[in-house]
């Protein structure tokens, strides 16, 4: 069985000065929404590589960021992300509404973070948790 890789990139808007963080360490995947400053403002788990747990101590710091427990993941089959080359942001920003980065991998809309709006939105999310809503296509 082969080992699983840890993936880092960073998506960034230019206009904005915004970006969009994807980092997987070989268990779970996350995304991070930076503002100008390189505070992150929006987070939202992505995947988990293997197994979900049936459940997480949400009171071990040790364990951030957390594996997204059985009951809130989608049965969906995804391949873990590999490469840059997999992804793209889509930004849109307007004066009523916060930045949103729309992450899309290979593809398929996959998770929208919104500036001050945590947990963001996940396609493998199977119910709203404390990790990633629901995002509904």
């Amino acid at each position: 069985m082969e080992e699983p890789e840890d993936f880092w990139a960073q998506l960034s808007n230019e206009g904005t000065g915004y970006s969009v963080i994807i980092e997987d360490d070989g268990a779970k995947a996350y995304a991070y929404l930076l503002d100008s400053a390189g505070v992150m403002v929006s987070d939202v788990w992505l995947y988990n590589r293997g197994p979900a747990p049936e459940t997480v101590d949400w009171n071990d710091p040790s364990k951030l960021p957390f594996s997204n427990p059985a009951e809130f993941v989608s049965d969906l089959d995804f391949k873990p992300i590999a490469s840059a080359s997999e992804l793209s942001v889509q930004w849109k920003q307007s004066a009523d509404r916060p930045v949103e980065a729309q992450l899309w991998v290979r593809g398929q809309l996959f998770a929208v973070l919104q500036h001050g709006i945590a947990p963001g939105r996940s396609r493998l999310a199977a119910k709203d948790g404390p990790l990633a809503k629901v995002l509904e296509l």
